[in-house]
Protein backbone atom coordinates (compact mmCIF):
# COMPACT_ATOMS: atom_id res chain seq x y z
CA UNK A 1 0.00 0.00 0.00
CA UNK A 2 2.84 2.51 0.97
CA UNK A 3 5.07 0.99 -1.73
CA UNK A 4 4.98 4.05 -4.03
CA UNK A 5 5.03 6.38 -1.21
CA UNK A 6 7.77 5.55 1.23
CA UNK A 7 11.02 4.35 -0.08
CA UNK A 8 13.15 3.03 2.47
CA UNK A 9 16.68 2.36 1.19
CA UNK A 10 20.37 1.42 2.61
CA UNK A 11 23.29 3.53 2.09
CA UNK A 12 26.70 2.71 0.47
CA UNK A 13 28.24 1.69 3.98
CA UNK A 14 25.45 -0.13 4.55
CA UNK A 15 25.11 1.35 7.98
CA UNK A 16 22.85 4.31 6.92
CA UNK A 17 19.13 4.41 5.83
CA UNK A 18 17.01 6.40 4.00
CA UNK A 19 13.16 7.09 3.47
CA UNK A 20 12.16 8.53 0.12
CA UNK A 21 8.79 9.78 -0.79
CA UNK A 22 7.12 11.14 -3.51
CA UNK A 23 4.34 12.86 -1.49
CA UNK A 24 4.57 16.26 0.19
CA UNK A 25 2.26 15.22 2.46
CA UNK A 26 3.63 11.71 4.38
CA UNK A 27 7.07 13.92 4.41
CA UNK A 28 5.47 16.60 6.21
CA UNK A 29 4.25 13.49 8.80
CA UNK A 30 7.37 12.05 9.14
CA UNK A 31 9.06 14.81 10.17
CA UNK A 32 6.34 15.82 12.18
CA UNK A 33 6.32 12.17 13.61
CA UNK A 34 9.63 12.43 13.97
CA UNK A 35 9.76 15.68 16.32
CA UNK A 36 6.70 14.91 18.09
CA UNK A 37 8.79 10.83 18.56
CA UNK A 38 12.02 13.16 19.93
CA UNK A 39 9.59 15.26 22.59
CA UNK A 40 7.75 12.39 23.90
CA UNK A 41 11.14 10.25 23.97
CA UNK A 42 12.54 13.61 26.41
CA UNK A 43 9.75 13.91 28.63
CA UNK A 44 9.41 9.83 29.03
CA UNK A 45 12.79 9.45 29.99
CA UNK A 46 13.36 12.58 32.10
CA UNK A 47 10.43 11.07 34.17
CA UNK A 48 11.56 7.64 33.97
CA UNK A 49 14.96 8.63 35.10
CA UNK A 50 14.11 10.92 37.68
CA UNK A 51 11.78 8.51 39.16
CA UNK A 52 13.93 5.64 39.06
CA UNK A 53 17.15 7.76 40.56
CA UNK A 54 15.27 9.06 43.12
CA UNK A 55 14.02 5.95 44.55
CA UNK A 56 17.06 3.95 44.21
CA UNK A 57 18.88 7.08 46.31
CA UNK A 58 16.10 7.20 48.77
CA UNK A 59 16.60 3.33 48.99
CA UNK A 60 20.90 3.59 49.71
CA UNK A 61 20.00 7.29 51.63
CA UNK A 62 18.39 5.11 54.60
CA UNK A 63 21.80 3.54 55.65
CA UNK A 64 23.50 4.76 58.73
CA UNK A 65 26.95 4.75 57.17
CA UNK A 66 25.31 6.93 54.34
CA UNK A 67 24.38 10.27 55.71
CA UNK A 68 26.73 11.93 52.68
CA UNK A 69 24.05 10.41 50.46
CA UNK A 70 21.29 11.95 52.28
CA UNK A 71 22.54 15.45 52.62
CA UNK A 72 22.83 15.38 48.98
CA UNK A 73 19.46 14.07 48.62
CA UNK A 74 18.67 17.47 50.60
CA UNK A 75 20.41 19.26 48.12
CA UNK A 76 18.43 17.99 45.26
CA UNK A 77 21.54 16.88 43.55
CA UNK A 78 19.73 14.18 41.85
CA UNK A 79 17.21 16.03 40.89
CA UNK A 80 19.05 18.28 39.13
CA UNK A 81 20.93 16.15 37.47
CA UNK A 82 17.30 14.20 35.85
CA UNK A 83 17.34 16.56 32.73
CA UNK A 84 20.62 15.71 31.48
CA UNK A 85 19.11 12.29 30.02
CA UNK A 86 16.32 14.03 27.65
CA UNK A 87 19.16 16.37 26.80
CA UNK A 88 20.99 14.04 25.84
CA UNK A 89 18.58 12.27 23.33
CA UNK A 90 17.98 15.99 21.90
CA UNK A 91 21.58 16.32 21.43
CA UNK A 92 21.60 12.49 19.76
CA UNK A 93 18.31 13.03 17.66
CA UNK A 94 20.25 16.34 16.38
CA UNK A 95 22.11 14.64 13.24
CA UNK A 96 18.62 12.76 12.75
CA UNK A 97 16.92 16.90 12.26
CA UNK A 98 19.83 18.01 10.57
CA UNK A 99 19.66 14.90 7.65
CA UNK A 100 15.70 15.86 6.93
CA UNK A 101 15.43 17.50 3.50
CA UNK A 102 13.17 20.23 4.50
CA UNK A 103 15.46 22.69 4.03
CA UNK A 104 14.04 25.31 7.00
CA UNK A 105 13.90 22.48 9.44
CA UNK A 106 17.52 21.05 8.58
CA UNK A 107 18.65 24.04 9.32
CA UNK A 108 17.73 23.77 13.00
CA UNK A 109 19.69 20.81 13.28
CA UNK A 110 23.12 22.23 14.66
CA UNK A 111 21.67 24.68 16.53
CA UNK A 112 19.40 21.94 18.42
CA UNK A 113 22.51 20.07 19.18
CA UNK A 114 24.66 22.77 20.73
CA UNK A 115 21.82 24.26 22.59
CA UNK A 116 21.50 20.53 24.37
CA UNK A 117 24.64 20.32 24.51
CA UNK A 118 24.99 24.19 26.16
CA UNK A 119 21.60 22.86 28.60
CA UNK A 120 23.64 19.64 29.66
CA UNK A 121 26.58 21.49 30.47
CA UNK A 122 24.34 24.11 32.53
CA UNK A 123 22.64 21.50 34.24
CA UNK A 124 25.89 19.75 35.23
CA UNK A 125 27.13 23.09 36.60
CA UNK A 126 24.01 23.37 38.86
CA UNK A 127 24.40 19.53 39.90
CA UNK A 128 27.70 20.75 41.10
CA UNK A 129 26.68 23.15 43.03
CA UNK A 130 24.14 21.52 44.86
CA UNK A 131 26.86 18.86 45.37
CA UNK A 132 29.84 21.46 46.99
CA UNK A 133 26.70 22.71 49.36
CA UNK A 134 25.60 18.70 50.93
CA UNK A 135 29.85 18.61 51.02
CA UNK A 136 29.34 21.62 53.26
CA UNK A 137 26.25 20.69 54.73
CA UNK A 138 27.62 17.43 55.86
CA UNK A 139 31.12 18.13 56.64
CA UNK A 140 29.88 21.51 59.13
CA UNK A 141 28.48 17.94 60.99
CA UNK A 142 32.17 16.56 61.83
CA UNK A 143 33.56 17.14 65.15
CA UNK A 144 36.94 18.88 63.86
CA UNK A 145 34.27 21.36 61.46
CA UNK A 146 35.01 24.24 63.57
CA UNK A 147 38.92 23.79 63.47
CA UNK A 148 39.35 23.12 59.67
CA UNK A 149 37.03 25.02 57.90
CA UNK A 150 36.81 23.78 54.07
CA UNK A 151 34.41 27.20 52.78
CA UNK A 152 37.47 29.10 50.49
CA UNK A 153 38.27 25.65 49.07
CA UNK A 154 34.47 25.25 48.30
CA UNK A 155 34.39 28.34 47.04
CA UNK A 156 38.18 27.55 44.98
CA UNK A 157 35.89 24.53 43.62
CA UNK A 158 32.78 26.53 42.38
CA UNK A 159 35.49 29.28 40.66
CA UNK A 160 36.86 26.28 38.70
CA UNK A 161 33.19 25.01 37.66
CA UNK A 162 32.32 28.47 36.20
CA UNK A 163 35.68 27.99 34.69
CA UNK A 164 35.15 25.09 33.38
CA UNK A 165 31.32 25.68 32.01
CA UNK A 166 32.25 29.01 30.68
CA UNK A 167 34.88 27.56 28.58
CA UNK A 168 33.16 24.25 27.40
CA UNK A 169 29.49 26.41 26.34
CA UNK A 170 31.96 28.99 24.51
CA UNK A 171 33.36 25.96 22.65
CA UNK A 172 30.18 24.92 22.18
CA UNK A 173 28.98 28.03 20.72
CA UNK A 174 32.18 28.74 18.33
CA UNK A 175 32.77 25.31 17.28
CA UNK A 176 36.28 25.01 18.63
CA UNK A 177 37.73 23.10 20.45
CA UNK A 178 38.89 23.74 24.58
CA UNK A 179 42.33 23.24 23.77
CA UNK A 180 41.67 26.46 22.08
CA UNK A 181 40.69 28.60 24.27
CA UNK A 182 43.33 27.06 27.16
CA UNK A 183 45.93 28.32 24.88
CA UNK A 184 44.09 31.58 24.92
CA UNK A 185 43.78 31.70 28.85
CA UNK A 186 47.55 30.90 29.10
CA UNK A 187 48.58 34.25 27.03
CA UNK A 188 45.85 36.24 29.67
CA UNK A 189 47.51 34.43 32.57
CA UNK A 190 48.92 37.69 33.68
CA UNK A 191 45.22 39.46 33.04
CA UNK A 192 43.75 36.66 35.23
CA UNK A 193 46.25 37.48 38.11
CA UNK A 194 45.49 41.32 38.10
CA UNK A 195 41.63 40.73 38.21
CA UNK A 196 41.56 37.50 40.74
CA UNK A 197 44.54 39.31 43.02
CA UNK A 198 42.52 39.06 46.33
CA UNK A 199 40.81 35.36 44.94
CA UNK A 200 44.41 34.18 44.54
CA UNK A 201 45.76 35.94 47.87
CA UNK A 202 42.80 34.98 49.39
CA UNK A 203 43.44 30.98 48.26
CA UNK A 204 46.95 31.31 49.68
CA UNK A 205 45.96 32.42 53.06
CA UNK A 206 43.24 29.80 53.46
CA UNK A 207 45.43 27.06 52.75
CA UNK A 208 47.96 28.11 55.10
CA UNK A 209 45.14 29.04 57.41
CA UNK A 210 43.93 25.81 57.51
CA UNK A 211 47.11 23.66 57.33
CA UNK A 212 48.66 25.70 60.69
CA UNK A 213 46.12 25.76 62.17
CA UNK A 214 46.13 29.42 62.63
CA UNK A 215 42.00 30.41 62.67
CA UNK A 216 38.74 28.63 63.67
CA UNK A 217 35.26 29.72 63.87
CA UNK A 218 34.56 30.60 67.31
CA UNK A 219 38.15 32.09 67.98
CA UNK A 220 38.55 35.48 69.71
CA UNK A 221 41.25 37.70 67.41
CA UNK A 222 42.26 41.44 67.67
CA UNK A 223 43.15 42.37 64.35
CA UNK A 224 45.32 46.42 65.23
CA UNK A 225 44.16 48.63 62.28
CA UNK A 226 41.02 47.15 61.51
CA UNK A 227 38.65 47.59 64.69
CA UNK A 228 38.49 44.00 64.75
CA UNK A 229 38.31 42.61 68.29
CA UNK A 230 35.67 39.66 68.65
CA UNK A 231 34.76 36.14 67.72
CA UNK A 232 35.38 34.62 63.98
CA UNK A 233 31.76 33.86 62.84
CA UNK A 234 32.94 32.99 58.59
CA UNK A 235 36.17 32.26 56.83
CA UNK A 236 35.68 32.06 53.20
CA UNK A 237 37.68 32.18 49.93
CA UNK A 238 38.49 36.02 50.39
CA UNK A 239 36.94 37.24 53.65
CA UNK A 240 36.81 36.95 57.29
CA UNK A 241 33.71 38.35 59.27
CA UNK A 242 34.47 38.77 63.01
CA UNK A 243 31.84 39.70 65.00
CA UNK A 244 32.94 42.60 67.96
CA UNK A 245 31.93 42.37 71.30
CA UNK A 246 29.50 45.60 69.79
CA UNK A 247 27.90 43.15 67.80
CA UNK A 248 29.37 45.27 64.86
CA UNK A 249 30.54 42.75 61.77
CA UNK A 250 34.03 43.30 60.47
CA UNK A 251 34.99 42.23 57.26
CA UNK A 252 38.69 41.82 56.70
CA UNK A 253 40.52 40.02 54.04
CA UNK A 254 41.90 36.46 53.96
CA UNK A 255 45.60 37.50 53.54
CA UNK A 256 45.55 40.45 56.18
CA UNK A 257 46.10 37.02 58.98
CA UNK A 258 49.55 36.79 57.24
CA UNK A 259 50.48 40.46 56.35
CA UNK A 260 49.32 41.65 59.81
CA UNK A 261 50.01 40.79 63.21
CA UNK A 262 46.74 39.21 64.63
CA UNK A 263 46.29 38.19 68.22
CA UNK A 264 44.49 34.65 68.78
CA UNK A 265 42.73 34.38 72.38
CA UNK A 266 42.27 30.58 71.74
CA UNK A 267 45.42 29.24 73.49
CA UNK A 268 44.00 31.06 76.61
CA UNK A 269 41.22 30.03 76.47
CA UNK A 270 42.63 26.09 76.00
CA UNK A 271 44.97 26.30 78.89
CA UNK A 272 42.33 27.00 81.19
CA UNK A 273 43.96 30.46 82.58
CA UNK A 274 43.47 33.71 81.96
CA UNK A 275 46.61 36.55 83.02
CA UNK A 276 46.01 39.25 85.43
CA UNK A 277 48.32 41.86 85.34
CA UNK A 278 47.77 45.12 87.84
CA UNK A 279 49.68 47.46 88.83
CA UNK A 280 48.97 49.53 92.50
CA UNK A 281 50.36 53.22 92.63
CA UNK A 282 51.79 53.08 95.73
CA UNK A 283 52.36 56.79 97.54
CA UNK A 284 56.59 56.32 98.56
CA UNK A 285 56.05 58.64 101.67
CA UNK A 286 53.59 56.03 102.97
CA UNK A 287 56.08 53.51 103.29
CA UNK A 288 57.68 53.05 106.59
CA UNK A 289 58.92 50.17 108.87
CA UNK A 290 56.53 48.49 111.00
CA UNK A 291 56.31 49.42 115.12
CA UNK A 292 54.65 48.10 117.54
CA UNK A 293 51.25 50.22 116.81
CA UNK A 294 51.47 49.13 112.78
CA UNK A 295 51.82 44.96 114.34
CA UNK A 296 48.97 45.94 116.52
CA UNK A 297 46.34 47.15 114.09
CA UNK A 298 47.19 44.45 111.80
CA UNK A 299 46.75 41.82 113.79
CA UNK A 300 43.55 42.98 115.36
CA UNK A 301 41.80 44.34 112.17
CA UNK A 302 39.57 41.83 111.44
CA UNK A 303 39.12 42.87 107.62
CA UNK A 304 42.67 40.89 107.03
CA UNK A 305 41.93 37.20 105.76
CA UNK A 306 44.89 35.89 106.54
CA UNK A 307 47.08 36.55 109.96
CA UNK A 308 50.33 38.63 108.54
CA UNK A 309 53.43 37.46 110.08
CA UNK A 310 55.51 40.28 111.27
CA UNK A 311 59.00 39.61 111.00
CA UNK A 312 61.01 37.49 108.10
CA UNK A 313 64.11 35.59 108.94
CA UNK A 314 64.33 37.93 112.07
CA UNK A 315 64.66 41.31 109.68
CA UNK A 316 62.26 43.98 109.88
CA UNK A 317 59.69 44.53 107.17
CA UNK A 318 58.10 47.55 106.18
CA UNK A 319 54.46 47.98 106.02
CA UNK A 320 55.12 47.78 102.02
CA UNK A 321 56.79 44.49 102.44
CA UNK A 322 54.35 42.96 104.85
CA UNK A 323 51.58 44.07 102.49
CA UNK A 324 53.70 41.82 99.18
CA UNK A 325 53.60 39.32 101.89
CA UNK A 326 50.13 39.26 102.85
CA UNK A 327 48.86 39.81 99.15
CA UNK A 328 50.80 36.67 98.18
CA UNK A 329 49.45 34.23 100.55
CA UNK A 330 45.69 36.01 99.94
CA UNK A 331 45.90 35.00 96.21
CA UNK A 332 47.76 31.50 97.09
CA UNK A 333 44.36 30.45 99.05
CA UNK A 334 42.00 32.22 96.73
CA UNK A 335 39.84 29.54 95.03
CA UNK A 336 39.61 31.33 91.73
CA UNK A 337 43.51 32.11 91.23
CA UNK A 338 45.36 29.13 89.25
CA UNK A 339 48.21 27.58 91.61
CA UNK A 340 49.88 25.91 89.04
CA UNK A 341 50.81 29.01 86.89
CA UNK A 342 53.06 32.07 87.92
CA UNK A 343 52.13 33.95 90.69
CA UNK A 344 54.06 37.20 91.67
CA UNK A 345 54.01 40.55 93.34
CA UNK A 346 56.49 42.59 92.77
CA UNK A 347 58.74 45.98 92.45
CA UNK A 348 58.16 47.78 89.29
CA UNK A 349 60.88 50.78 88.50
CA UNK A 350 59.68 53.72 90.18
CA UNK A 351 58.61 56.29 88.37
CA UNK A 352 57.04 60.25 88.97
CA UNK A 353 53.58 58.64 89.26
CA UNK A 354 54.62 56.33 93.04
CA UNK A 355 55.95 53.34 93.67
CA UNK A 356 54.15 50.52 91.46
CA UNK A 357 53.48 47.21 92.77
CA UNK A 358 52.72 44.87 90.47
CA UNK A 359 50.40 41.90 90.32
CA UNK A 360 50.97 39.28 87.86
CA UNK A 361 48.59 35.67 88.04
CA UNK A 362 46.06 33.45 86.41
CA UNK A 363 42.35 32.97 86.51
CA UNK A 364 40.55 29.30 86.06
CA UNK A 365 37.63 31.03 84.93
CA UNK A 366 38.24 32.27 81.12
CA UNK A 367 34.69 33.85 80.29
CA UNK A 368 35.12 37.85 80.28
CA UNK A 369 32.22 38.39 82.67
CA UNK A 370 33.27 35.96 85.03
CA UNK A 371 36.91 37.58 84.71
CA UNK A 372 36.64 40.99 85.15
CA UNK A 373 34.17 40.32 87.96
CA UNK A 374 36.63 38.35 90.09
CA UNK A 375 39.74 40.69 89.60
CA UNK A 376 37.69 43.65 90.38
CA UNK A 377 36.77 41.59 94.17
CA UNK A 378 40.44 40.63 94.31
CA UNK A 379 41.47 44.47 93.74
CA UNK A 380 38.80 45.87 96.09
CA UNK A 381 39.77 44.03 99.05
CA UNK A 382 43.71 44.99 98.16
CA UNK A 383 42.78 48.42 97.69
CA UNK A 384 40.65 47.95 101.08
CA UNK A 385 43.32 46.68 103.08
CA UNK A 386 46.02 49.67 102.08
CA UNK A 387 44.66 52.08 104.85
CA UNK A 388 45.19 48.80 107.62
CA UNK A 389 49.60 48.85 106.50
CA UNK A 390 49.50 52.27 106.85
CA UNK A 391 50.27 52.83 103.07
CA UNK A 392 48.42 55.11 100.48
CA UNK A 393 47.33 54.74 96.80
CA UNK A 394 49.50 57.98 94.84
CA UNK A 395 47.49 60.30 93.38
CA UNK A 396 47.95 63.26 91.46
CA UNK A 397 47.07 66.43 93.19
Amino acid sequence: MFGNLIRIETGPDGQELFVHTDSMAVAIALVALLLVAIVLASVVCYYLTRTLMLWIVGRLARGERRKWLRAAERRRVFHRLAPIVPALIVYLAAPLVSSLTFPMIAMLGAPLGVAAACFMVYTGLRAGFAFLGSIEDRYSHLPHASERPIKSFLQVATLVLYLVAFIAIVSLLLGRPPTYFLTGVSAMTALLIIVFRDSLLGFVASIQLAAYDMLRIGDWIEVPGYVADGVVTDIALNTIKVRNFDNTIVTLPSYVLLTNGVRNWRGMVESGGRRVKHSIPVDADSVRFCDDALLGGLTACRELKLPVAPHADGQPLTNLGMLRRYMLGYFRQHPAVRQDLPLVVRHVQSESQGLPLEVFLYLSDTRWETYEQTQSDLFDHVYGVLPVFGLRVWQKR
